[in-house]
Formats: C-alpha cells, sequence, structure tokens
C-alpha cells in the first residue's frame, strides 16, 4: 500500500495504486456478495480488508461498511468485548492502522461514540480526510445524542476538523478546506445554543466564524463585474445594479454592458457570474433561457459542472412556477383538461428533478446532502426501492437525518410495509427534540402506518400525541382518524 510522500517539502495526500484499489474492491465484492447472503460478520471483514489496501475508498468501503453495521446490529450481532479492543486499539504510532481498527470496532457496535471518535482521530493524523470528512457527521451525531453534552469530546472534535483543514489547505483542497471549517463551526453553534451565558465558548465562536470567513474569502475571485466598471457612467450602472428595484430601461443597459465585458473573457468566471445574475433580475422567460445558454456554454469550455449546476437550478425553478401555475389556474377553472395539463407539468418537474439530481450524485458521490436530494426525488416519482438505500446512506448527514427517516418510513408504508415504516419513523421520533412540522409529520404518519398494521392502541397514542401540538392537523384529519378508532 501505498505511503504519503516524504522526499517533498509541501504535504502530500495519500496515494493508492491502481493494484491497490483493485484488491480492496475485489474484497468489497466479497463483502457485497457475503452481505447478500446475510454473512454479516464475515462481511464486515472483508470490508476492513478492503480498507486495508484503499482506506479512502468511502464511497465503494466506508459507507456501505456502515449499512452492513447496522443490518448486523439489527439482527443481534453480538458488541467487540475487551479482548478485541485491546487487539485492536484506536490509537498508537501507525495511525492508518489505528484508523482500520476504529473502523471495525464502530462496524461491530455503531452507536458506540468512542470508537466514532477514534476513527475521527486516526483517520485526521493519517492524513486520511475523504474518511474524515465522512466520518464528521458521525461523531457530531454522538455528540447530539449525548444527554449532557461532553465539552471535552466536542473540542477534540472541533480539533480534530481544523487540523484537517489546515492540512486540506497545504494540499490546495480549498472546498474541503471550508467544509471542515462549517462543521467546526456547526458544533461550536450548538454547544453556544445550549449555553448561551458561556463568554469563553462565544470568544471561540467568533474566532472560528472569522477564520471560516476569511478563508471562504481568499479564495473568491478577486476581479468580479463591479471590479471592471472603471470609467464614470459604468460606476453609475453600478449604483443603479445596488438599488433593490430599477427600471427596465436602467437593467437593459446593464446587461448590454455585462454582455460586452462577458464576450471579452467568456471563461472568467465573475463575468459569467455577473451576466447571470443581471439576467435573472429581469424575471422573463427569454432572459432566462440565455442566463442557462451562458452557463451551459461555460461548463462544455472549462469543464467546471458548478456552472451546469446553477444552469439546472434556473431551470428547476422555471418548472416549479410553470407547475404551480398550472395548479392554480386548474383550480380555478375546474376542467378535466386544465387538470390533466397541470398533473402533466407535476410529473414533469418531478422527473427533471430526478435527473438533475441523479447527475450531481454522480459528479459528488460523497456529498451526503445530495444524496438525499435524490432520495427526496426517487421518493417524488414513486421509486422507493431505490429511495430508501439513498436516504439511509443520507441520514448520516445530521441536518437531514429526520426528513431521511421520515421519507424512509413513508416509503416502507407505500410499499405496504406498515410495521417497518413504524419502526422507523418511532426511531426519529425518539431522537427529535424540537416540535415543528417535521415532529407532526413524523407523528401523523406513524399514526397512519400503527393503523395500517392494526395496532389500534399504538395508533391512538401518535394521534392523541400530534392533537395535543396541533388539533387541526391536515384539515383536521388525524383528529378524524383518532375518533374513527375509538
Amino acid at each position: 500500500m501505498a505511503e504519503k510522500d516524504k522526499t517533498s517539502s509541501e504535504p502530500a495526500a495519500p496515494v493508492f495504486s491502481e493494484a491497490d484499489k483493485a484488491r480492496a474492491r475485489q474484497w468489497f465484492r466479497k463483502a457485497a456478495d457475503s452481505r447478500e447472503h446475510r454473512e454479516y460478520d464475515y462481511a464486515v471483514e472483508c470490508f476492513i480488508t478492503g480498507l486495508g489496501y484503499w482506506p479512502e475508498a468511502v464511497e465503494e468501503g466506508h459507507m456501505p461498511l456502515r449499512s452492513v453495521a447496522l443490518q448486523r446490529q439489527q439482527t443481534g450481532g453480538k458488541k467487540p468485548g475487551l479482548m478485541a479492543g485491546l487487539k485492536k486499539p484506536i490509537s498508537g504510532k501507525d495511525h492508518r492502522q489505528a484508523t482500520l481498527n476504529a473502523a471495525h470496532l464502530l462496524a461491530l457496535d455503531p452507536p458506540n461514540a468512542g470508537h466514532a471518535d477514534g476513527l475521527l482521530r486516526s483517520a485526521n493524523q493519517a492524513g486520511l480526510l475523504e474518511t474524515v470528512k465522512w466520518a464528521a457527521p458521525i461523531v457530531f451525531d454522538t455528540l447530539r445524542r449525548d444527554k449532557k453534552p461532553s465539552r471535552a469530546r466536542f473540542k477534540a472534535y472541533r480539533d480534530a476538523l481544523v487540523e484537517a483543514a489546515q492540512q486540506a489547505e497545504a494540499l490546495g483542497n480549498r472546498t474541503l478546506q471550508v467544509w471542515l471549517l462549517e462543521q467546526a463551526v456547526q458544533a461550536l453553534d450548538y454547544l453556544v445554543a445550549r449555553n448561551p451565558a458561556d463568554e469563553a465558548l462565544k470568544s471561540e465562536q467568533r474566532d472560528l466564524a472569522g477564520m471560516l470567513t476569511i478563508t471562504r474569502g481568499k479564495y473568491e475571485g478577486t476581479e468580479d463585474f463591479r471590479e471592471s466598471l472603471v470609467d464614470a457612467e459604468k460606476q453609475k450602472m453600478l449604483h443603479d445594479a445596488d438599488r433593490v428595484k430599477q427600471g427596465a430601461q436602467s437593467l437593459a443597459a446593464l446587461i448590454a454592458a455585462a454582455r460586452k465585458d462577458w464576450a471579452q473573457a467568456p471563461n472568467e468566471a465573475a463575468k459569467i457570474n455577473a451576466l447571470v445574475d443581471l439576467l435573472l433580475r429581469a424575471e422573463r422567460r427569454k432572459e432566462e433561457d440565455e442566463a442557462v445558454r451562458v452557463l451551459l456554454a461555460a461548463c462544455n469550455s472549462t469543464q467546471n459542472y458548478s456552472f451546469k449546476q446553477r444552469a439546472d437550478d434556473i431551470r428547476l425553478r422555471h418548472l416549479a412556477r410553470q407547475t404551480a401555475a398550472l395548479a392554480a389556474h386548474a383550480q380555478q377553472s375546474g376542467t378535466e383538461e386544465d387538470r390533466q395539463q397541470a398533473r402533466l407539468a407535476a410529473a414533469e418537474q418531478r422527473q427533471v428533478a430526478l435527473e438533475v439530481h441523479r447527475e450531481r450524485v454522480d459528479q459528488y458521490p460523497t456529498d451526503l446532502r445530495l444524496k438525499f436530494k435524490l432520495g427526496s426525488a426517487l421518493f417524488d416519482t414513486g421509486d422507493y426501492d431505490e429511495a430508501i438505500p439513498m436516504l439511509q446512506a443520507a441520514q448520516a448527514e445530521p441536518r437531514s437525518r429526520w426528513r431521511c427517516q421520515l421519507l424512509m418510513g413513508r416509503a416502507f408504508f407505500e410499499k405496504g410495509n406498515f410495521a417497518q415504516a413504524a419502526e422507523v419513523l418511532d426511531e426519529a421520533l425518539k431522537g427529535y427534540e424540537l416540535t415543528d412540522d417535521t415532529s407532526k409529520q413524523l407523528l401523523y404518519w406513524l399514526g397512519r402506518a400503527h393503523e395500517a398494521a392494526g395496532r389500534q392502541d399504538e395508533a391512538k397514542a401518535a394521534y392523541g400525541k400530534l392533537l395535543r401540538q396541533d388539533y387541526n392537523y391536515m384539515n383536521g384529519d388525524a383528529r378524524k382518524r383518532l375518533e374513527n378508532l375509538k
């Protein structure tokens, strides 16, 4: 297995040969086959062996290993004993081996916070930054689940993320550097919200947030549309651009000036975005279509996928407006023809959203937020068998965990697996602390699942708790269902 390059004065990311990756994939395939036969212990061993050759295999190794670990736990798999912990130390000079040991122990005991902490710490020390990125949401989730937040664990978590961000900066990975700092700030925000009088935490929060702001600003383009407007006439146009409302004539002049600047440097990100911003400000289909063409041309010429992302966002917003307008018109007219047009528009919107989010996951396979959006799109199109595993993977992201579990429960419900739906929703509710729309949806669908499964007492309890939060939820549907059960 390849080691870090020690001859260079600059740090280098661990490099793994194609031969290493090929060996790893052989073991990952064995693991997948064992999983199909429900041989979960051997599947875990195979995944760990494969990760030994390629420890940064997040998509092909760590993520499916986590899924197997959860399945093993649900079927009563034994936790590692004291001897297993002694044989597989998660600290020491061999940081890479410690990372593998922590991953192995965590797979045998998925909720174990100590193993998750060890995985994050060792991966950071070994320079395995993709593994750090994957493990961070898991650790944060365990931190949030602590009844009394551990200041020491939170500090170790933040320190590891900041150190990893420094490594990412040295390697030139600016996107990962910003992401890691964002997670560290999020952890501090969580603590400060629960300790609002702690001035030391607030001070650290300000310092870390300032570091994040500086880091973001450092790598943004220094030349933008404003800097290109040097003469007096263009400075006047800049003033107009800053106004919330401006006349059509002034906006047209701004767009014309931006088109001219863009034509002189069609691959310069600042000028592309400046033109697109102005075109979108017109809020007309013609200018929106032009903005899409500009962005797609930029993507083709620069191979910068972010331009394609923005173009797709514009398309999705247009389809959403179109669908809403047709639905409103159909409701007003009441004709079957108009209702059919609204249904077709909604179907088109769902299909395009599915294609867009599927492509984005292909581009960024380790981004759990994108996986959540793809899982949501699959749910909306009724592809529940593909949506469920996508949402299972995405729930490792703390910010979308509860919505993932809500959609997973609803997907099982739609498939007619009411008992499984109830288990997923009940588990989600046990960890959800807020009283908001998400909690109401979880309770409503938990009641529906219990009701459909014939568990009347459990359904009554869920509906009753929901009515104490919102008596007229779903236009009184929950209340009517509870009355029918009584």
